[in-house]
């Protein structure tokens, strides 16, 4: 082999790292803005059906448990159609609430 071919071998390598060193560092500033976006309360962050992403997630922001009455009876009806873990899930996904308190809440609810 000659050495040219080793230096083009080489560079090949070297840019086929950095770009896979580019697509992790692309996906980690998109989890960065997506946690940001969760962060400031804004609904395009959380991954729930369009009309629900339209409506605000929180009544009050400074209180993640005081959800929006949107929120609130989609969670009563999921409860109501005996579809505890899916409701527990949507908690979840819109408040970012951990799995443990996202499930004691909809517990709590089911307990109302």
């Amino acid at each position: 082999m000659e050495r040219a071919e080793i230096v083009a071998l080489i560079s090949l390598l070297v840019s086929i790292l950095l770009i896979v060193k580019l697509i992790r560092m692309q996906a980690s500033i998109n989890e960065l803005r997506y946690d940001v976006a969760r962060l400031e309360g804004r609904p395009e962050a959380y991954s729930l059906s369009k009309q629900a992403a339209e409506a605000p997630v929180y009544a009050n922001p400074q209180y993640p448990l005081e959800l929006a009455p949107e929120l609130e009876q989609r969670l009563q009806l999921l409860l109501a159609s005996g579809k505890k873990v899916e409701a527990i899930k949507q908690l979840k996904d819109a408040t970012g609430l951990s799995l443990k308190a996202a499930k004691d809440y909809v517990d709590a609810m089911r307990n109302r």
